[in-house]
């Protein structure tokens, strides 16, 4: 990944902020340097919201994946020993 391109310092978000902006819309993600070594990285809404999507998408799968091994209990089952306990 060439990140020259893509690199603004700090210095420049404070006095260029609309110009760092546009270039992180237009590519899709800038790199921020401080003191030679990058920091952080600015990305575009739009794919701030489909990263977060993918994300929340993999964690429900996760959470599926747990509940996959769950002992299943047949429906029949539970209301049988639902109805001893009353």
């Amino acid at each position: 990944m060439d990140t020259n391109i893509n690199t603004f310092s700090v210095t420049d978000l404070r006095h260029k902020t609309n110009r760092v902006l546009k270039e992180a819309a237009e590519k899709g993600i800038v790199y921020l340097v401080r003191h030679s070594k990058t920091e952080a990285a600015l990305v575009d809404l739009d794919y701030f919201n489909a990263l977060r999507e993918v994300y929340e998408d993999y964690l429900d799968t996760v959470e599926f994946d747990k509940t996959i091994k769950l002992k299943r209990v047949s429906l029949d089952k539970r209301k049988k020993t639902s109805r001893k306990m009353v």
